[in-house]
């Protein structure tokens, strides 16, 4: 059986899911027709060092890893409908975070990372990211994780795209503390888990 839960949120009960291949039509429909997340479509953080080597879309890149599992994250539903989605997994997963100057590793701590969410729009605001973070912890959690990081932004931004990784207010909500800033709007948080 394929894990799941329910949490709460401002627009009703949240019913989150690990994406499956079965459930990769629902994480389309999250990611719309068009737009940033659509293009990026979670792949950012998994880019190898280099580059990816053929030109292939991202889409069909993130289905592969849906369809090898383990499961990347989860998508989450309120009545059915399919509206958000957050990117959960080990550290290691995600090799552009390693190699960024302002998010690398603090230390050599084996990590989870929660690192992207996508709320569709029409349910934006409601929620919905914290009720997701919640799920995703929870899901960590179940995997065997002890240690989530995330790379939040602090502040005001000019930018929905600067939104995708979260806001810092919510996961402090969630008991994550900040470990480090390398610059003013995007701190480190962890979170140890037992």
């Amino acid at each position: 059986m394929t894990w799941s839960t329910t949490v709460d949120s401002e627009a009703g009960r949240l019913n989150c899911h690990a994406l499956t291949p079965e459930r990769f039509a629902d994480m389309e429909t999250v990611m719309g027709e068009r737009g940033v997340a659509r293009s990026c479509f979670c792949m950012h953080w998994r880019r190898p060092d280099g580059g990816y080597d053929d030109e292939r879309p991202n889409r069909d890149r993130f289905a592969d890893i849906a369809a090898t599992g383990p499961p990347p994250g989860l998508i989450g539903y309120i009545a059915g409908e399919p509206v958000a989605w957050v990117q959960v997994g080990p550290r290691s997963d995600f090799p552009t975070i390693s190699r960024s100057r302002l998010l690398k590793p603090v230390d050599d701590t084996p990590s989870w990372s929660i690192n992207c969410f996508v709320v569709k729009v029409g349910h934006r605001r409601n929620g919905i990211g914290a009720g997701m973070l919640a799920a995703a912890i929870d899901y960590a959690k179940t995997q065997g994780a002890r240690v989530i990081e995330a790379y939040p932004v602090d502040g005001e931004r000019s930018s929905a795209v600067d939104y995708f990784t979260g806001t810092l207010g919510m996961f402090q909500d969630h008991g994550f503390v900040e470990l480090l800033r390398r610059n003013d709007t995007r701190p480190i948080v962890r979170l140890v888990v037992s």
